[in-house]
This record gives C-alpha cells, sequence and structure tokens, in this order.
C-alpha cells in the first residue's frame, strides 16, 4: 500500500465578488494611535504631590534609611529616590487614602531595586523588625520606624510617622 500523496490542483483561480474598502492612511493611523494610547494609559495610585512634599520636607531631602542627601537646596535631586510605601500596596496599586497617608511613606535613595529601597525590598524580615514594613492589618501610624536623624545628635532613632508629615516620638 503506498502512502503517496500529491498536490491539490486549483481548477479555477480565486476571484473577489467585491472590491475591498479601505480606510484613508491618516485614518488608519489615528485609529491604531487610539488603541494604543487607551492600553498604555496607566491608573494612578500613587500618592498626591502634595503629600510627596510633605514626605520630602520631613525627611530634608535626606534618604530616612542611610541620611545621603537626595535633594540640593537648589531644588534639584542628586540621585535616585523613591517613596517607600512602608504598608506594600499590592499589585496593581491600592484605592486606600492610608497607603498614600505620609505615616504609611519614606523617602529613600534607589529605586525598588537599587539603593536603600532595593535593599528593604531584598531584606524584607530585618526591615519589618525595624518597621520599614508594616504587615497589613497594622496601622503604620501607630509602628516605629528606626530613620536616620541628621544633625548634632546624627544617628539612628525610633519614632513614629504622623499622618501631618512628622515624627513623633515613642512613649517608653
Amino acid at each position: 500500500m503506498s502512502l503517496r500523496r500529491t498536490a491539490l490542483k486549483r481548477a479555477a483561480g480565486l476571484k473577489r465578488t467585491t472590491e475591498l474598502q479601505r480606510a484613508p492612511l491618516a485614518r488608519r493611523r489615528e485609529r491604531a494611535a487610539r488603541k494604543v494610547k487607551a492600553s498604555t494609559r496607566r491608573r494612578d495610585t500613587g500618592p498626591t504631590a502634595d503629600t510627596r512634599i510633605l514626605v520630602v520636607l520631613r525627611a530634608h531631602g535626606c534618604c530616612e534609611y542611610c541620611g545621603r542627601l537626595l535633594l540640593r537646596a537648589d531644588g534639584t535631586w542628586t540621585g535616585d529616590h523613591s517613596i517607600h510605601h512602608r504598608q506594600p500596596r499590592g499589585m496593581g496599586g491600592s484605592s486606600l487614602s492610608a497607603a498614600n497617608s505620609p505615616a504609611n511613606l519614606l523617602l529613600l535613595c534607589g529605586s525598588g531595586t537599587t539603593g536603600c529601597h532595593g535593599y528593604l525590598e531584598r531584606y524584607r524580615t530585618q526591615a519589618e523588625q525595624d518597621g520599614w514594613i508594616v504587615r497589613h492589618g497594622l496601622d503604620p501610624a501607630d509602628v516605629p520606624v528606626a530613620v536616620f536623624q541628621g544633625g548634632a545628635g546624627s544617628g539612628v532613632a525610633q519614632v513614629l510617622l504622623t499622618v501631618d508629615g512628622d515624627y513623633a516620638e515613642v512613649a517608653a
């Protein structure tokens, strides 16, 4: 038994019964641009500009973990910096207003993978012990954090972060 196969031959060519109607090139490009804009637009789940300013002022423009100067007197940044959420927002962000409260935010050098921010994300167990990361179900305003405090008595101090963008002493 032979399994040899031969190609089928078409007896007649294919014919189009109607002409294809194409939109003008400009209209096609416009539609494609609208699709791209809609798909790349992201929902902003981060802190407002006013909240960011409160956090930067509280930190005096320095990384709250290592004390590195991040904001010069003329208002320019010296390098990578980011706002760290002590209580993680989760994938896709959070619509809860408390997630972007100054009590939940810290100014750090680096991004989520570099600098102090990256360090804290990598060593989450230690960061949680020092108050840099707060578990869900706890109020970040009630969890002390060990922040770097510059000035004459520079060093690390345990403080509470307030919702009005300031430090508060930890009650003994």
